[in-house]
């Protein structure tokens, strides 16, 4: 139904915000951020209710390490939601920069210890539903093709010729169903590469720990807001 779309939408918009971003809360109607954070608990218990019972939202997401992050992730998605009407221009992408670099700076200090918290949580899910994962692509099958399959493709077709529009048009013959993507992973990982997989996590941990200690967040954003500035003529 619209109203179950809408839920999983929400929640979908807090779990990428929330993890990756920052303090942007200042001048944000409360009722606005309360109603989203509502929203997105409606939908992880529509999402995972019965393939996870013990997935509790409140302790895994607002709450902890999560807690700033999720609040201050929903404040962005709530400026982003009226401020990116269209596709993007050069200019708008130039103006947001410092708001992505103060988001990244805020995941730089909380994302791992979120990332922990959040991985607790699952674990339990797998350890009660030795199938959770599996059950996990196959809802998330469904309830695209239920509530935006058409809107993706809409959205596609309309901005073919731009960046965006071709990159979402590849995505999309490449990958039709969850079995187009596992096909794909076990096409392209081996079991060595499998083996690995906990000391490649590892790594890249460490790797984004460097990224944030050498002030690179800041670094990068110098020089994209360069860059969409002069693209922008």
């Amino acid at each position: 139904s619209g109203i179950n779309a809408e839920y999983g939408r929400a929640f979908v918009l807090v779990a990428l915000l929330g993890i990756a971003y920052g303090n942007l809360c200042s001048g944000v109607n409360k009722e606005s951020l309360k109603g989203v954070l509502g929203a997105a608990k409606a939908g992880a218990s529509y999402f995972l209710g019965d393939l996870c019972p013990s997935f509790d939202f409140e302790s895994a997401l607002l709450s902890g390490e999560c807690r700033q992050l999720v609040r201050q992730g929903a404040c962005y998605g709530i400026r982003a939601s009226t401020y990116y009407t269209d596709v993007p221009t050069y200019a708008q992408l130039a103006a947001d920069v410092p708001n992505i670099a103060a988001l990244g700076n805020l995941a730089c200090k909380k994302a791992a210890g979120c990332f922990d918290q959040l991985r607790a949580a699952f674990d339990g899910c797998v350890a009660g539903n030795a199938n959770f994962v599996q059950d996990v692509v196959a809802r998330a099958e469904f309830l695209y093709n239920q509530d935006l399959a058409s809107t993706v493709d809409d959205f596609a077709a309309q901005n073919s010729g731009s960046l965006v529009g071709d990159l979402l048009g590849m995505a999309l013959n490449q990958f039709s169903s969850a079995q187009d993507i596992e096909d794909f992973l076990n096409m392209h990982i081996t079991e060595g590469i499998s083996a690995d997989a906990a000391a490649a996590a590892e790594e890249a941990l460490a790797i984004a720990r460097e990224w944030c200690a050498s002030g690179c967040t800041d670094k990068s954003a110098n020089f994209l807001a360069g860059i969409f500035s002069h693209m922008q003529g």
